[in-house]
């Protein structure tokens, strides 16, 4: 083709063209050598919402629970006498560590009647006996001991002003030093940090596979290596330059933003890929390919931005974040298909290449439906009826641990905690001062006994005179006291509102109903996530009507987008409707996962509506040659799409996984619905 080497002339232009290219990589690397990573799940529910801003007046007042840590201590048996003198020297130490205000564990535990350790109380009984007590004296010791005396929760709580994961530099000294004893962090301040760490490990290791899985695809379905890297170098150049980005901002890569590189790969590759298709045909070249192609690719960019920036109507700031970065990833992929896909087809595309169309047999069924239209319309109309009694019906579900791998260690231990009952101290009753004087008094010891009965406080009995109460644990003010209530870390939703029910059916019949309220890390999670699904579904349709009206003005056609959008929309209702089935309920991540897999999946259905405008003849000719030209590169970009997001299947984040497999079914059920339905469902309209 001569078109697909440079005039001597227009060179000055390519390599001009070339050397900003080379010029914004290098920025970008530098700049990527300053990315961070941060991992403050309980942020993403940061926001406007009445669940957030109690937390944050929670927080004002007491500042508990940012920067505490959770202590997993296992032994074969703590009754062990070298065990227990381990554990008691650990939390001695800790207890006068810099940094450590308190210490909930067993010792914590009271006596009746007096302040002596409930452990300690009886000091020439044997320490087996000793647990049995201590075990039998309620709920509030079961969540710090194990019915088999194997492990033991200490909750660390941080002095006001101690920064998050400032108490993790201090336990690897201690916890070497509690020898025989196996000590291990476990609150959310542990899983925020192995989330850190695998955020950092995937982008030295998901992505580049990402990358490596879509040129080998690349290059099995073109078989040539020059053609490949036209192909994929812009993707790489994309991902370079977003991070590079990110980088130079200074703005963190959290959980959501990591998402977005591999993201960028595999959407920049599929018009790369479009693109190249295009060219290589009979009498096409590569300019008439950029003229015809590229603004379909930009409309594909464009309903992925659309998606992404849909996330602003949420509230939540670090969805906002979303919003924001992912539109600016989107466009750094497009910029660099742009801008480097026609340099290097120009220099290095090759005259002859093994013929492309080696997907032609996938289109056969796509064929066969538009003999008989009526037969794929109906069969479509009745996958729609069976998923709309699922639409809104999955249960908003989340939990801190949802990020960690159960495979791991911190998730075995999280699972193990799960199972036997022991709880951090995410969770606290605020009492209000019973007189209105600031601090502790005799009047405020009543209510305070009678809340200690039902949470967890450490006080004893407390029916006569002044009521001691450690500092930490007072508001600023001095006019409320935070308990802690020990639950686990991983409750269910429908678990953790069982358990605040019971609690606060008790703090009622107390009579302490209108002086207590609960708070803390886990009830703005119970309480703002599911506000949070909810808005992400919104945000979903209101990215489905904002692609509508996109598709609506490129294609000049309001039906045409009807039927599109509906089309794209069908894997999404097909997700759904299999987390109804399975019992499954709606996280974070999948309701992430929805919107974000129909702006790349309606990018077949754009290609596809692109090649019809495009063509000529009657209506069957149009949508005949729409097939022929559009259906073997939507083939082989969902090819390279799917594998290249099954990379994520390696990522040491457990959310990213699901995330990809989700995104992975809407891209085969998009081509689906888009050879088997749209092709013929536009026959029936035009004609």
């Amino acid at each position: 083709m001569s078109e697909t080497r440079a005039a001597p002339r227009h060179r000055w232009r390519l390599w001009l063209a070339g050397a900003f290219a080379l010029l914004l990589t290098a920025v970008a690397i530098w700049g990527a050598r300053d990315l961070e990573v941060e991992a403050d799940v309980i942020g993403a529910l940061e926001g406007n919402s009445q669940g957030f801003l109690d937390y944050a007046r929670f927080q004002d007042r007491f500042g508990l629970g940012v920067s505490d840590e959770a202590l997993l201590v296992r032994a074969p048996d703590l009754a062990d006498e070298d065990a227990f003198a381990a554990l008691e020297n650990l939390i001695l130490d800790l207890q006068f560590s810099d940094g450590v205000a308190e210490v909930v564990s067993l010792f914590s535990i009271p006596a009746e009647g007096v302040t002596t350790p409930l452990i300690l109380a009886d000091p020439d009984a044997p320490l087996a006996a000793r647990f049995e007590t201590f075990l039998g004296s309620g709920s509030a010791a079961q969540a710090l001991v194990s019915d088999d005396r194997s492990a033991a929760l200490l909750h660390v709580i941080a002095a006001e002003g101690v920064a998050p994961g400032a108490l993790a530099e201090l336990l690897p000294e201690l916890t070497a030093a509690a020898a025989p004893l196996d000590v291990r962090a476990v609150g959310q301040q542990a899983v925020e940090r192995q989330i850190s760490t695998s955020l950092i490990r995937d982008q030295a290791v998901v992505t580049p596979l990402a990358v490596l899985i879509c040129i080998l695809v690349g290059w099995y379905i073109v078989r040539s290596f020059r053609a490949i890297l036209v192909c994929a170098v812009p993707a790489i150049c994309g991902v370079l330059w977003f991070t590079g980005l990110l980088g130079w901002s200074g703005r963190a890569l959290d959980p959501w933003l990591a998402t977005l590189p591999t993201l960028v790969m595999v959407l920049a590759f599929a018009d790369t890929l479009h693109l190249f298709y295009a060219s290589r045909e009979r009498g096409m070249g590569l300019d008439r390919a950029l003229r015809e192609v590229l603004p379909a690719a930009f409309m594909t960019s464009l309903t992925s931005a659309l998606a992404l920036g849909s996330f602003g109507f949420v509230g939540t700031d670090a969805l906002l974040g979303l919003a924001f970065w992912g539109p600016v990833a989107v466009a750094c992929g497009f910029a660099a298909v742009c801008l480097v896909f026609p340099i290097l087809a120009r220099l290095l595309a090759q005259e002859a290449l093994p013929d492309l169309r080696r997907f032609d047999g996938a289109l056969r069924p796509a064929r066969a439906g538009l003999r008989r239209p009526g037969l794929a319309v109906a069969l479509g109309a009745l996958v729609v009826l069976a998923f709309v009694p699922t639409l809104n019906r999955a249960a908003p579900t989340f939990s801190l641990s949802e990020h960690v791998r159960d495979a791991s260690p911190l998730g075995q231990d999280l699972i193990y905690m799960e199972a036997e009952g022991l709880g951090s101290a995410s969770l606290f009753v605020v009492v209000d001062d019973a007189d209105g004087t600031p601090g502790l008094s005799e009047a405020d010891a009543p209510g305070l006994a009678a809340v200690a009965e039902i949470a967890f406080s450490g006080i004893g009995e407390m029916s006569e005179g002044t009521p001691q109460m450690p500092e930490r644990f007072q508001a600023e003010d001095r006019m409320a006291l935070a308990l802690p209530v020990l639950l686990p870390l991983g409750t269910e939703p429908e678990q953790f509102g069982a358990e605040l029910e019971a609690l606060e059916a008790a703090l009622s019949e107390t009579g302490m109903g209108e002086m207590t309220e609960l708070a803390g890390q886990s009830l703005l999670s119970h309480e703002v996530v599911p506000e949070t699904v909810a808005s992400m579904r919104q945000s979903f349709y209101i990215a489905l009507l904002a692609i509508l009206a996109v598709v609506a003005i490129s294609q000049r056609s309001l039906v045409l987008a009807m039927l599109a959008t509906g089309v794209s929309a069908m894997p999404m209702m097909a997700i759904e409707a299999a987390l109804v089935v399975t019992g499954q309920g709606m996280t974070m991540t999948v309701a992430f996962a929805l919107t974000v897999a129909f702006g790349i999946a309606v990018d077949d259905t754009i290609h596809f509506l692109n090649r019809w405008r495009l063509a000529k003849g009657d209506v069957d000719a149009r949508v005949a040659e729409a097939l022929a030209h559009a259906g073997p590169p939507m083939v082989a970009s969902t090819l390279i799409m799917s594998l290249g997001f099954l990379a994520t299947v390696v990522s040491a984040t457990a959310s990213l996984p699901v995330f990809g497999a989700f995104v992975i079914f809407s891209l085969w059920m998009a081509l689906l619905v888009d050879l088997g339905f749209l092709p013929s469902l536009i026959r029936m309209v035009k004609r």
